[in-house]
């Protein structure tokens, strides 16, 4: 209950992190290591769930 809890709210904050994140700058692929980092101390079980919305937040950088 408290992972898939944790989940969404990661994924909320990663949502969160494209909207600020603009333009496929430098400092989106940052935000985006940054979240990845965060997950992997979240949801240590859950690694290619991490690497999947690290992906996911890597092409919209590349796509703004």
């Amino acid at each position: 209950m408290f992972k898939k809890l944790g989940f969404f709210l990661f994924a909320m904050g990663v949502s969160a992190s494209y909207a600020i994140a603009g333009s496929g700058d430098p400092e989106c692929y940052s935000q985006c290591n940054a979240d990845l980092e965060q997950c992997m101390r979240d949801q240590p079980g859950s690694p290619g769930a991490c690497r999947r919305m690290h992906q996911i937040c890597y092409s919209s950088c590349a796509s703004e």
